[in-house]
């Protein structure tokens, strides 16, 4: 890398403030990210110590002294706080300080890097910062394009990568080995290869480079790959280089690895969408408290008032009697529904290895008597291996196999078919499910269908769109399904025409050690 390049990358890199200081503090050089953070060009702060930067208060509390005396003990520091423009105005920012050293580890001046954080300190105010800290080892340097090479090179946070104007990779630092995986094999090689296939495919990484062409700089976040095929979440800023006529000379690309940031955000949307179905869950409750065990009491009331005025005449009393009983019967159907559920709302998901396929021959052999009364026929894919607790598998599978015959005529055929899909193709997908690739498994029926405004509803519970007097059952099963999908961490959903029957989809995380037949899509 010649020392024109080098120049340009650090004078054009805008969005960290780069500046080199003696011994005293005292400031030698600064690049234009300095000027768009501070608003001090250059000139106006060379000579001066870097105390500037700070406010009344720490000044008085010699912060400035005491990254300095830090650095000089431990190589390096950083810090989070409140810093100080030209104009008076304060921003947040994360400065790293770091001591370079020269012949016999004798101190010949510091570095500081300083990024702006007030965006994200605003955005996300009470939530864990996830904010960078360089951490850099400058070793002996006694020229100003090696002390430059040297901070470049040693910083092990962020991927610096030097491309050329078609994205070839030309150099990179430490940090880039150190997060990405590859080493010097990489160079000359395109640097599409970090990006996934989908962005691939989609042209992204060229779709970057003519944004960062024509805008300066592109920014983005997203999954990337490593060189041995793990995922890490970056965030990218790719800033175009020019030499002093304007020409575009190439591209610096800087990678910081987010991923522990990203899983924590996933968790907390998870937890909310939780807290949600909780919420839900407990506002059908009071639905069935409110109503559905109350109609067979208000029956059981009424059938024992007539009944009681026609204690004298046998038939009568007989006739209600009867009825109290159904009503008692109806009421215990939906209590012993209503502790099924509440059970799987408590029982834990086992993660142990279920095979699909033993499951559906399990329930096939369960439902023999109705699968030879209907003439019935399933037809099934190989399905996958998933991790799972087996018991509610087989309730699930069972329910949605049951619910499939029960709505159908005679020698109906029910199909079963399984695929890989990424989450972008998860039909009606929440936001809780944050896995890369889904099991994706369709239960197809021909049989009567509904009208596909109640695809929801279905999943609630005692939501019936049949009169139970058509179709037995208590309109459990379904509610029954969608927690037993939930606790493993999957969706479920439905597509039905009137008529023509309906596709329940089932999907589950790709989890496991072999993944069945099912091609990804």
């Amino acid at each position: 890398m010649n020392e024109g390049l080098y120049h340009s990358v650090i004078e054009e890199f805008q969005d960290y403030a780069i500046i080199l200081m003696d011994r005293e503090g005292l400031i030698q050089r600064s690049n234009k990210g300095t000027e768009k953070l501070t608003l001090y060009k250059e000139s106006e702060i060379q000579g001066k110590h870097f105390g500037m930067f700070y406010a009344a208060e720490d000044l008085k509390a010699r912060v400035p002294q005491q990254l300095v005396d830090e650095a000089i003990a431990n190589g390096s520091v950083t810090r989070e706080g409140r810093q100080k423009r030209k104009d008076e105005s304060e921003f947040w920012g994360s400065t790293t300080v770091s001591a370079v050293k020269g012949e016999e580890n004798a101190l010949i001046g510091f570095t500081m890097v300083i990024k702006g954080l007030t965006g994200q300190k605003t955005s996300q105010g009470h939530l864990e910062k996830y904010v960078a800290q360089l951490e850099q080892k400058i070793q002996l340097l006694k020229k100003s394009e090696e002390q430059y090479h040297q901070m470049i090179g040693e910083v092990q946070d962020y991927a610096i990568i030097f491309l050329d104007v078609e994205g070839n990779i030309r150099n990179w630092n430490t940090g880039a080995e150190f997060i990405k995986g590859y080493s010097a094999d990489i160079i000359g090689t395109n640097f599409r290869i970090f990006y996934t296939r989908e962005d691939q495919e989609s042209n992204l990484p060229q779709k970057l480079l003519d944004r960062a062409k024509h805008a300066g700089k592109a920014t983005l976040e997203g999954w990337r790959v490593r060189k041995d095929g793990s995922r890490f979440w970056g965030s990218i800023v790719i800033t175009a280089l020019h030499d002093k006529e304007g020409r575009l000379i190439g591209f610096s690309k800087v990678t910081r690895d987010l991923t522990d940031r990203k899983l924590a955000e996933d968790k907390l949307l998870a937890y909310n969408s939780e807290l949600e179905s909780k919420n839900r869950e407990l506002e059908q409750f009071a639905f069935i408290a409110s109503h559905d065990l109350q109609e067979p009491l208000r029956k059981i009331r009424t059938f024992a008032e007539v009944a009681q005025r026609n204690i004298k005449n046998e038939d009568v009393a007989h006739q209600y009697l009867e009825k109290i009983t159904g009503s008692a019967e109806r009421m215990t159907t939906l209590m012993r529904s209503v502790v099924n559920y509440t059970r799987l709302m408590k029982e834990p998901t086992e993660p142990n290895e279920v095979n699909l396929n033993e499951i559906l021959s399990q329930v096939q052999a369960d439902l023999e008597l109705i699968i030879k009364e209907k003439n019935a026929k399933i037809i099934s894919d190989a399905l996958p291996v998933v991790k799972g607790n087996p018991l509610q598998l087989t309730q699930l599978f069972s329910n949605l196999i049951a619910n499939a015959l029960k709505f159908s005529d005679d020698a109906a055929e029910l199909i079963i078919e399984s695929n890989v899909v990424r989450r972008d193709k998860v039909l009606d997908c929440p936001e809780y499910l944050t896995d890369r690739n889904y099991h994706e498994l369709l239960f197809i029926d021909h049989g009567i269908g509904f009208d596909q405004q109640y695809n929801k509803l279905i999943f609630n519970m005692f939501q019936r769109l049949h009169a139970k007097e058509e179709y037995s059952g208590a309109g459990v099963g379904l509610a029954l399904c969608r927690k037993i999908v939930e606790n493993h961490k999957g969706h479920i959903a439905a597509r039905s025409e009137i008529g023509k029957g309906t596709t329940f989809y089932v999907y589950l995380p790709v989890d496991l050690l072999e993944s069945g037949s099912g091609h990804t899509t």
